[in-house]
Parts: C-alpha cells; structure tokens; sequence
C-alpha cells in the first residue's frame, strides 16, 4: 500500500520535463512553456504541452494529459501504483510499502527477488565455477567475458544446485515453482528447471531480472535445443524483449530499432557495435512489442533470419505497418544466415551498411509473393493474388486498402477489379479459418484443464518419463565426486513447458490506488456545443491560474459570477484562490489535487499561455471576458427556452426572464466587443 507522503515524495522528486525529455525532445515556445511531438500518436507538427512551473502536460492531438504519474502510466504501459514505484526507483526513494516488505515482500517482489538470485548464482557459477563447459560454449560462440558479464549469462547444472541455493536464501518452494525455476515432481520434491544449459537471463524494462533462456549445451540428452520461462506472474514472452533494458537509451539516440531473432544473434550485433538491437522471445513480433517500441522511435528494422521461418515472421509483422506512423521495414540476411552468422563472417560495419539499405515490409513480402509464383501464366497469378490477399487480410478495415489492390494488381498486372472482386470470399476463408483454429485452441485449453484438475485430485502431476531421485529444498549437497543417480527428466515435455500457475494476485493498494472514474466524466459527453466552448475555456482558466494564482486574485469576485460547465473545475479554482498570497506553483498544484484527484489533467490542457502573443495581463481580461460571455450566452438561451416551452410560468415569471435575458443581450454585446481584435486562441 501506497501512502500519500510516498506518492508526495515521489511527485516532488520528480522533474516532469526531465523524464520527458529522455524520449521527447522539447522546445520553448512562450514565456514558460515546452512544445514536442507527442509521444503516443504520430504526429509532425508539434502538439504535446509541457508547463514546467506547474509540473503538467497535455497533447492537444489525442486529448491525453495530466502529471508525471499519467505521463509514466502512458509511456511505460503501467498501473497508477506501478507507475509511482517505477519513478520512485527512478529517484531513488524507498516506499514505505519496500520498507514493510523488506523480509517478506509482495508477491511479485518476491518472484522477482527469485529470480533476481537466480541469475547472480548461474552467473557464479558460470564466471567461476569448475564445471567449464558453459565457459566452452561461449568461447565456441565468440562470448567474451565482457559479454558475459554484460549480458549476465550463466551455467545450470542441474542435479538440484538451485533448489537448494534458493532453499538457504529463504525462498519457499512455492516461489521457485511461481517464477518457474523449478517444478514440483509427483513425490513431492523440487528439481531445478535448468540442467546442463548456458543460461540468458532476461530482463524488464527496469532493469530487473524476470525470466531465463537456456541453451542446451549436449543436444543428444535433450529434444529441446533452447528452453525458456513459461509465462509466470512477471513475465509474458509477447511483451518482453530480451536486451531492452541496455538497448532502449540507444534506441532513442538513432532514432531507430533493430529487431532480431534469438539472443546470441542480439549479443553479436551488440558486440559490433549496433547497440540499438532487441531481440523476441520464441514469438513472433507481437502488438505489445510494437506499442512498447514506439514509445521511442517510429522505425522499426526487423532483421529476419534468412530462411524460411525469418521469412515468414516478415509476413506476420505485416499487421502492424499502419501501427501509430510506424515506418516498419526489413532486412533479409543473405544464404540462409542468422545475424550471428553474418557478424561473425562479414563483420559489424557490413551488417550496418545492410540496414541502411532496409527495405519497407510491404515491399519485400509482395516481391517474395512473385518470386513464389510463376506470374507468367494465369495459375501462377491466381495463386499469388491468393496469397497476396491473405497477407493484407488484417488490413482489411484499412482505409488504404483499395491502395493495396492497386499494388497488388499492379506486381500481378492484373485489373484492380478482379482483386477487389476476389477480397470478400478470400477475407471470408481467412476468417473462418481463424475461427476454426480458435474453437480448437479453447477446446485443447479446456482439455488441459480437466487433466491438470484430475491429476491434483489423484494427488500430483502426472509422472516424467523414467525414473527420478528429487532434490527437497534444504537437501544436503552431493559429495564432492560423487556420481548423480538422478536419472532427469525431459524438460521439453509440454507439460513442464506449458505448466499453469496458481496465482493469486496482490490484493489492491487502496490508498495510491488509480482514481475510479467520476461521474462528471459520463456528463461531459452529453455536451452542448456552446457548452464545449465554455468548457474549453474554463480549462485554459485553469492552466492560467495555476500557473500565475496571483494575477487572478483581484478578479476573484467575477470568478463567483461564473456558471461552471465542470464542477471540477469550479472546485480547482476556489481552492486555488484560498491559498495564501506569494504561493508557488507546485503548492498551488498540490491544493488543487487535495480536492480534486484528476486536478493535473485538468489544468494542462491550455494553451493560450504559448499560442498568445499578448502580455499576461490581456489573457487573464481575454479569458475573463469570454467565460462570462458563454455565460451569459448560456443563460440567455435557457431564459428563451424557458419561456418558449414552458406554459406554467405566471407573468410576474415570465416578466423576469425576459429582463434578465435583455440584460445578458446587452451585456453580451460589451463582452463581444471586449474581446473583439484579440486572437481566439480556441480557432488556433
């Protein structure tokens, strides 16, 4: 649980242009304001509002806005409390929950401390051990010892060493099989998951070890070249990107990424010097991936291996190529090599001169469609706009899509009917041959289940093949020498790799928990358009007075005459105006959030503060004048309407409307002209 002086302490730790800027580059524009091109949507004229006094932020593209809090929830993809320990582990600050925790932590500390000990013991045991066979391998693949410890690689032997090194660290059996570095056997003891492999730990975005990849080092004792950590509380191979923790600095630095298959393939380019690199995890480039990688540049160069399998992985990324303005391209490694095999052979600045000359995605997958067809003759043409059709079939909802025909007809010289004319019963296929494929998949996941529910009632797992001696969790170690009777099994199984995991989530912070939505929000959405406008202005208001409070202390008593659209707002604005004189910005903004949780996202979204050119002074009696000008208008339409629609009104009733609506005329005609000649900053 999150206390309110951590998040304080974290806030107030935090520069908001800063942690922007590590992705973002910001320009002034106006007295006080920063200007960029926002992060979270494509975009080339800049429209993301940074307002350093007052420590908010707002995209005058997409709507998005608020604090440092809402900016890391956006960028990283995290939760309100997620976000407040990412920026507090950014600044150092220990909460006052990792001080609770310290012995026990939560349940994901504490899966990630698994595995955090982990990969320090396979480390060891890999730099200094006496075992050298995992040193063998690396020096057979060109790892120095650099690599190693930059990439923290390691060796598991197997034969129970882990479970008991956890065991004597204080973790629970349950931890170890929860991070998925053991399993429980049927007689109920623990053997490790790694045996006899080189192992890549892999890591968040933070820095943290969450995952491991091993490499078997004797392919004849095992079906399973590579294995990897199942999906666990902290860890999902369709998010996760090995090397991203080390790349994403030098993504942002060449505005570019390079995306490759395997981790040896990402280690050698790093090691010749094209630091930028990141590499999938067993899957597929996924949408996960590509939100995650455009946070930080728009190109995406996805190295494919040069076979069949790189080929069609090309195919699948095609998905994403009107993803948020992402420029996706490819490069295709000659003779079937890997880009290990290419570095190895040609070296780094070759690789590097290979890149510059990528491709876009489309291009090449419709130029491998021909060379798979024999377009010369009517069958080879009716099979390449078949499968031409089938690849764009996700961009079928594309307001592009007659622009893919037109390419399509024109590699095939085919009329551009006849490929619209075949879309639909091609579409209708694809479609539903991917419903098939997911009846099955539930169904296969269904029948997992009743296996796994039946064999917790007969009381275990059911048995690896061959026989087992179990190491238990505090097991005395073997003697030095000594030969192993255990007789492993298999870790390719599907029922190792796939195993399920009884999870049981955190319970939820309550305090530093994200606001729940207001029911101001669902009443915005039935707006006016007059009252939009008065909205809008009551925003910039907002942003003005928090940043200048002093300024509008004169003019509190028109400030009572306003009819606010948003009580929020009227909310922020009082509680600005009751600070003392002389109050800062940040003290004024922590007013506002004391009675208003979604305070930070209100008040950044003005802009008039750059966009004028007039002194403080004139915005202040600009926005004044026009919040009481919708005002007024707002008033009068209700007083006509009031007397058109209803018949009940005595004539004393009636008689008071109708001055008070010829008062708002005449006034509305002084505020028009008070305003007339001065730039309306909502128009810009």
């Amino acid at each position: 649980m999150i206390s309110e002086d951590d998040k304080n302490k974290v806030r107030d730790a935090t520069d908001l242009v800063a942690l922007i800027q590590e992705t973002v580059e910001l320009k002034p524009r106006g007295n006080i304001d920063l200007w960029g091109c926002c992060p979270f949507h494509g975009e080339k004229t800049p429209s993301f509002h940074v307002i350093p006094s007052t420590q908010v932020w707002h995209c005058f593209g997409c709507g998005e806005g608020g604090d440092a809090f809402t900016y890391v929830m956006k960028r990283e993809n995290l939760s309100f409390p997620e976000s407040i320990r990412y920026l507090a582990d950014r600044a150092g600050i220990e909460l006052e929950e990792e001080r609770t925790f310290k012995r026990s932590g939560t349940k994901r500390n504490r899966l990630i401390e698994v595995c955090e000990a982990t990969a320090e013991f396979y480390h060891t045991l890999l730099m200094r051990g006496k075992d050298d066979r995992g040193r063998a391998y690396c020096k057979g693949r060109d790892l120095d010892a650099a690599t190693c410890r930059t990439y923290h690689l390691g060796f598991a032997p197997g034969h129970g060493a882990l479970v008991r090194y956890l065991g004597s660290k204080g973790f629970t059996p349950q931890e170890m099989i929860d991070a998925n570095v053991a399993f429980r056997s049927r007689s109920g003891g623990l053997v490790d998951r790694f045996f006899d492999r080189v192992i890549f730990p892999i890591y968040d975005e933070q820095g943290r070890c969450i995952a491991f990849g091993g490499r078997a080092l004797d392919k004849e004792k095992t079906n399973a070249k590579y294995l990897n950590t199942s999906e666990t509380p902290i860890f999902h191979k369709g998010k996760n990107l090995y090397g991203f923790n080390w790349a994403k600095d030098h993504i942002v630095n060449a505005n570019e990424v390079i995306v490759v298959e395997g981790y040896i393939s990402a280690m050698s380019c790093w090691k010749a010097g094209i630091e930028n690199i990141v590499a999938v995890l067993g899957t597929a480039l996924t949408e996960s991936h590509v939100k995650t990688l455009t946070r930080f540049t728009k190109k995406i160069i996805y190295m494919f291996d040069g076979d069949a399998a790189g080929q069609k992985a090309a195919r699948r990324a095609i998905r994403f190529i009107e993803k948020d303005d992402i420029d996706l391209r490819c490069v295709i490694l000659p003779d079937g090599q890997d880009p290990d095999d290419f570095v190895r052979a040609n070296g780094g600045e070759a690789l590097r001169a290979l890149l510059d000359q990528s491709i876009p995605l489309m291009d090449f997958v419709f130029g491998k469609l021909e060379e798979e067809s024999d377009i010369s003759t009517p069958g080879g043409r009716a099979k390449a706009m078949r499968s031409a059709l089938e690849l764009i079939y996700p961009l079928r909802a594309s307001y592009m899509i007659d622009g893919y025909y037109m390419q399509i007809a024109d590699r095939l010289g085919l009329d551009v009917e006849m490929i619209r004319s075949n879309a639909g019963k091609v579409f209708r296929e694809v479609q539903q041959r991917e419903e098939t494929n997911r009846r099955r998949e539930q169904q296969r996941e269904r029948a997992q289940a009743e296996r796994e529910r039946i064999g917790a009632e007969g009381g275990g797992a059911p048995r690896a093949r061959g026989s087992e001696t179990i190491a238990s969790v505090g097991s005395a170690p073997a003697a030095p020498g000594a030969t192993s009777a255990v007789d492993y099994p298999p870790y390719d199984e599907p029922f190792y790799e796939d195993a399920p995991y009884d999870y049981v989530p955190d319970a939820p912070d309550v305090v530093g928990a994200e606001p729940p939505a207001r029911n101001e929000d669902a009443a915005l959405s039935m707006l006016t358009d007059l009252e939009r406008r008065q909205l809008a202005c009551e925003r910039e208001l907002l942003t003005m007075l928090t940043t200048y409070p002093d300024a509008f202390r004169p003019f509190a008593e028109r400030i009572t005459e306003v009819e606010w659209v948003d009580s929020r707002n009227e909310t922020i604005a009082w509680s600005v105006l009751a600070t003392p004189e002389g109050t800062g910005a940040a003290e004024v903004m922590s007013a506002a959030r004391a009675v208003c949780p979604e305070a930070a996202q209100l008040v950044s979204a003005g802009m008039i503060s750059a966009t004028s050119r007039h002194p403080t002074e004139t915005n202040i009696a600009f926005l004044l004048d026009t919040l009481e000008l919708y005002t007024a208008r707002r008033r009068m339409k209700a007083a006509q309407s009031r007397l058109r629609s209803n018949s009940s009104l005595s004539s004393d009733e009636r008689r008071e409307l109708a001055i008070q609506a010829t008062r708002d005329a005449a006034r509305i005609r002084e505020l028009e002209r008070a305003v007339e000649g001065i730039a309306d900053p909502f128009r810009q």
